[in-house]
C-alpha cells in the first residue's frame, strides 16, 4: 500500500546486486546532522552556475536555444518548419531551394517567397558551395589533417557571393527582413570569424577579419532585440562566437578542449584584456541563460586559475574578479571545511590564499562583489579580512559569513544572531542583484535547525528543519545535479520522532502541519495521486508515535483519512481503531480464551499493518522507504558522540528509541502479543501451537536483521544467533515441551495453520469435565462417608426442632 516506496525497490535490488546497501547513492540524501561541524563551519556559497549567470544579468528579452533533440526522435514538418521560423509551406520551399546548383538559381526560383528569405537562401546555397571540400573532408573515412586542411580553405569566390546576399538582406529596410535579417547577420559573422582565423599570422588582416565578425555578431543581437524574428536563439548565441574571437594566443585559437586540458598551455598567451573581454562576453551569454556560456566560464576561470601570475592579471576587471572568485568558492577547495570524520580542517588549497592575496594587493575599495571575497577569505582561513569584507557588503551572504565567524569562535549567541540576520534580509527569488541562490535559502534555514539543535532549542530547530524542508517541496528534500541531495526532510523527521518529546510535536504539528485535501476521486483507473505532503507525512509519523505511547484516540485524527489513494487502499484509520479495540478486549474480556483471541488479533494487524500503524520513520523500521533499506537516514547514539550535540538530545534520543528495538520492532511486538495469547490458551489445543507457530513465522520471514545476521549488510561477522532467530527456536521449544502434535509439526515456524479458538473452548470444557469426572472417582469412599454425616446431621437437627416445638 506504499506510495513512497518505487524507487526504493529499485534501490533495494541496485544494493543487493553490488552487495552494498546505498547502490543508489544519490537517491539518499546527505543528512545536515550527520557532521554537525562539518555543516555549520562549511564555507557559504553558491553553485557556480548561479553565479556565472549573474554575473551580467540580460536586460532585454533575448533567450538562448540550447535544448537537444533525441536522433531517435524524428521531428515533425510543423515542428522542423517551426524551429526555423517559417509556415510549413514556406518550409517545405526552402528544402527544395536548398538543391539550388548556385545561389542565383535558387533566387530565381524562390520568386513566391519574401525578400529576406530568398536572399538569405540563396547566401546559403553559396555558403554551402564555399564549404563542400571541408564537408566532405569531413566524413569519417577522411583524416583529421585533410579535413582541417579543407576547411581553412574553402572557395572564396563562392563565398564572397554569400556574404554579398547576406548583406542584401541587411540592407533591406528593417522591416521587410523580419525573417532571416538575424541569421545574415550571425551567418557574417562566422564567415569573417572563419577569415580571421586563417588569417592569424597576419595581424593587419586578423583585425580587419575579427573587428568586422564582432560587429557582424553585434548586429545580429540588435535586429534580435528590435524584433526580427529568432527561432534558433542565434542572437545569445552570437555571444560565444563573439567570444571566442578573443581566445587567440598570436599564433592560434584555443579551442574548448586546449583550454580545459590541464597539460596544455595555449591559454597561457591569450592577453589578459582578450580574456577579459570574452568574459564579458561568456557573462552576457550566461546572463540569457545559457548552459554552455556557463561551460565556457568555467573552463576560462579553471585555466587562468593554474597559474597565479594570469590570475592576478585579471583581478583589477571586476567580471573578470568576481568570475575567479566565484569558480575559487564553487569548485575549488577549501580549508574551513572540515574533515567529517575526524572533524579536523584540511590545509587550504594554495589557490585560494593567492587569489585573496592578489585581490587585497589591489586594494579593498576595488573589491567586486565583497560579500563573495569574504566568503573565500573564510575558506582561507583568512578570517579577519573576511570580518572586514562582510562589513562592507551588508546582505544575507555576508551576515552568513559572520555566522561563520562566530561559530568559529565557539560563540554560539552571535552565530544564531547573524543567522536571523541573514535569513531575514532573503532576496526575491527573481531579483537579479539576490546574493544567495535559492537552494541557499534553504540550506541556510536548515543550518539555523543544525545550530539551535546545538544550543538545545529543539522545538526552535525543528521550526527552522521543517521551513526548509516544506520549501524544497516533495518529501522536504532537495537534489541537485553537482551535489546530490540535501536531507531536510530527513533532519526534520529526525528531530519529530527522537528530539522532541510527543507533546511538543503535537502542539507543533497542530500548528504548522495540517493535513491536506483527500483527492477527487478519478474515472481514470489508472490515475496516479501522487503520494502526501511533507505536513501529510509528518501528521503520520505523529499518528505512529502517539499509538506507540498507548494513545490510540489521539492517534485517529493525524492518520490519513480514510479513502484518501495517496496513501494505498488500507484504511488506516479504522485498522488503528480496530487495534485498539482488540488490546482493549484482550484485558477486559470475560474469559481467558476471549482475552487470548483478541490479543491474537491484535498481534496479527501489528504484523500485517505494523509498519504503517506502529513503525518508526527511521531507524529501526525506516518507513521513510517502505522498510526497504537500513540506513540513509536518522541517527544512531555512535552519531550523537559528535560536536554540537548536547546530553539534552542525546537524552531525548535515549528516551524515544523502540522498547524492542530490533529492524522492524512491530514484528516483536506482534510475536510477543502473539506469545501473551499463547499464555491464556490450553497447552494442548490446536490453537496454542498455532499462535506460537505464527509468531515464530513472523520471526523468520521478510528481510533480515541486517546488523544482526545479514553478513552482506555488515561489517561485523555475528558472534551467534539473533534476537529473531533466538526467538523462533524459544517458541519452538516451548510448543515441544507444551503442545500437543500437529500434522505440520515439522515446518514449524513456516507452514501454520490459522488458530481455530472454538476448538481450544470446546477442549477446555472437555478437559473441565474429565477434570470433575477425576475429582469425583478419587474422592468417592469420602464423599460418600461425607454425605452420610451431612445427612445425618440433618436428620438430628430436624428431630430437635420438633421436639422444641411439641414442648411448646
Amino acid at each position: 500500500m506504499w506510495s513512497r516506496n518505487g524507487i526504493w525497490v529499485v534501490c533495494a535490488v541496485a544494493a543487493i546486486t553490488a552487495g552494498a546497501v546505498w547502490a543508489c547513492g544519490p537517491d539518499f540524501p546527505t543528512q545536515l546532522l550527520d557532521h554537525r561541524d562539518a555543516t555549520l563551519k562549511a564555507t557559504p556559497q553558491n553553485s557556480f552556475a548561479w553565479e556565472a549567470a549573474h554575473l551580467l544579468p540580460a536586460t532585454d528579452k533575448l533567450q538562448a536555444h540550447e535544448s537537444e533533440v533525441s536522433p531517435y526522435d524524428a521531428p515533425k514538418p510543423a515542428d522542423d518548419a517551426a524551429s526555423q521560423g517559417l509556415t510549413p509551406a514556406q518550409w517545405q520551399r526552402v528544402l527544395a531551394l536548398r538543391q539550388s546548383a548556385d545561389g542565383s538559381k535558387a533566387y530565381e526560383d524562390g520568386k513566391d517567397l519574401p525578400e529576406d528569405l530568398r536572399l538569405y537562401v540563396a547566401g546559403a546555397v553559396d555558403y554551402a558551395a564555399a564549404n563542400q571540400a571541408c564537408a566532405a573532408a569531413s566524413k569519417p573515412a577522411e583524416s583529421t589533417t585533410a579535413a582541417t586542411a579543407a576547411c581553412d580553405k574553402p572557395d572564396q569566390a563562392k563565398m564572397d557571393l554569400a556574404i554579398a546576399s547576406f548583406e542584401k538582406v541587411l540592407a533591406l529596410p528593417p522591416d521587410q527582413a523580419t525573417l532571416r535579417s538575424v541569421w545574415a547577420a550571425y551567418s557574417l559573422g562566422r564567415i569573417h570569424a572563419q577569415r580571421a582565423n586563417a588569417a592569424v599570422n597576419d595581424a593587419a588582416a586578423f583585425k580587419r577579419e575579427r573587428d568586422a565578425a564582432a560587429k557582424a555578431f553585434q548586429l545580429a543581437r540588435t535586429r534580435a532585440v528590435a524584433g526580427a524574428a529568432d527561432a534558433q536563439g542565434l542572437a545569445v548565441s552570437s555571444f560565444g562566437e563573439e567570444a571566442r574571437l578573443y581566445l587567440y594566443n598570436g599564433k592560434q585559437q584555443c579551442s574548448w578542449a586546449n583550454l580545459y586540458v590541464d597539460d596544455n598551455d595555449c591559454g597561457t598567451g591569450i592577453a589578459a584584456a582578450d580574456l577579459k573581454h570574452a568574459i564579458a562576453l561568456y557573462a552576457a551569454q550566461a546572463g540569457h541563460g545559457s548552459d554552455s556560456a556557463v561551460q565556457s566560464l568555467a573552463t576560462l576561470a579553471n585555466n587562468v586559475l593554474r597559474d597565479d601570475d594570469r590570475a592576478a592579471a585579471l583581478v583589477d576587471g571586476p567580471l573578470s574578479q568576481r568570475l575567479l572568485v566565484a569558480y575559487a568558492l564553487a569548485r575549488v577547495g577549501d580549508g574551513a571545511d572540515s574533515d567529517p570524520t575526524t572533524s579536523t580542517s584540511a590545509k587550504p588549497n594554495p589557490v585560494l590564499p593567492a587569489l585573496v592575496q592578489a585581490i587585497e594587493k589591489q586594494g579593498l575599495d576595488h573589491v567586486a562583489g565583497a560579500d563573495r571575497l569574504a566568503a573565500l577569505a573564510y575558506g582561507s582561513g583568512r578570517y579577519d579580512l573576511a570580518a572586514t569584507l562582510a562589513a562592507k557588503a551588508p546582505g544575507p551572504l555576508a551576515s552568513w559569513v559572520d555566522a561563520k565567524l562566530a561559530l568559529h569562535k565557539g560563540d554560539l549567541a552571535a552565530a544564531a544572531a547573524a543567522y536571523a540576520e541573514a535569513a531575514k534580509a532573503f532576496p526575491a527569488s527573481d531579483d537579479p542583484k539576490a546574493a544567495i541562490e535559492p537552494s541557499n535559502v534553504l540550506l541556510l534555514g536548515g543550518e539555523q535547525g543544525v545550530l539551535a539543535l546545538a544550543r538545545g532549542e529543539y522545538v526552535e530547530a525543528m521550526d527552522h528543519l521543517y521551513a526548509a524542508a516544506s520549501r524544497a517541496g516533495g518529501d522536504g528534500n532537495t537534489y541537485t545535479d553537482e551535489d546530490g541531495g540535501i536531507g531536510y526532510g530527513n533532519d526534520t523527521f529526525y528531530v519529530a520522532e527522537r528530539v522532541l518529546t510527543i507533546d511538543e510535536l503535537k502542539a507543533f504539528v497542530d500548528a504548522h502541519a495540517a493535513a491536506t485535501p483527500v483527492p477527487a476521486p478519478s474515472k481514470d483507473k489508472d490515475h496516479q495521486y501522487g503520494s502526501g505532503t511533507l505536513a501529510d507525512n509528518l501528521r503520520w509519523l505523529l499518528a505512529r508515535r502517539l499509538m506507540r505511547a498507548n494513545r490510540y484516540d489521539e492517534a485517529q485524527a493525524y492518520f490519513p483519512a480514510s479513502g484518501d489513494p495517496r496513501f494505498g487502499t488500507v484504511d488506516l484509520r479504522a485498522k488503528a481503531s480496530e487495534y485498539a479495540s482488540d488490546l482493549h478486549h484482550a484485558d477486559s474480556a470475560w474469559t481467558d480464551i476471549g482475552k487470548a483471541q483478541a490479543r491474537y488479533a491484535a498481534a496479527v494487524i501489528a504484523r500485517e499493518n505494523g509498519m504503517e500503524l506502529l513503525g518508526f520513520e527511521q531507524g529501526p523500521d525506516y518507513a521513510d522507504n517502505g522498510g526497504g533499506l537500513q540506513g540513509g537516514s536518522g541517527h544512531s547514539a555512535a552519531d550523537l558522540k559528535q560536536a554540537f550535540v548536547t546530553d539534552g538530545e542525546r537524552q531525548r534520543f535515549a528516551d524515544s528509541a523502540a522498547k524492542l528495538n530490533w529492524r522492524f520492532h512491530y514484528r516483536y511486538i506482534a510475536a510477543d502479543e502473539a506469545v501473551a495469547a499463547a499464555d491464556l490458551l490450553p497447552p494442548r489445543s490446536q490453537a496454542f501451537a498455532a499462535v506460537l507457530c505464527k509468531a515464530a513465522s513472523w520471526m523468520r520471514e521478510g528481510p533480515p536483521d541486517y546488523d544482526d545476521h545479514y553478513q552482506g549488510y555488515s561489517d561485523t561477522k555475528p558472534t551467534g544467533p539473533s534476537e529473531a532467530q533466538r526467538r523462533v527456536e524459544t517458541y519452538y521449544q516451548r510448543y515441544i515441551k507444551q503442545g500437543a502434535y500437529v500434522k505440520w509439526n515439522d515446518n514449524f515456524g513456516a507452514d501454520c495453520e490459522a488458530p481455530n479458538f472454538d476448538r481450544a473452548r470446546q477442549l477446555l470444557r472437555h478437559q473441565r469435565i474429565v477434570q470433575a469426572r477425576h475429582f469425583i472417582r478419587h474422592w468417592l469412599p469420602v464423599e460418600i462417608v461425607a454425605s452420610v454425616l451431612v445427612l445425618a446431621g440433618l436428620v438430628g437437627w430436624w428431630l430437635r426442632r420438633r421436639r422444641r416445638r411439641a414442648t411448646a
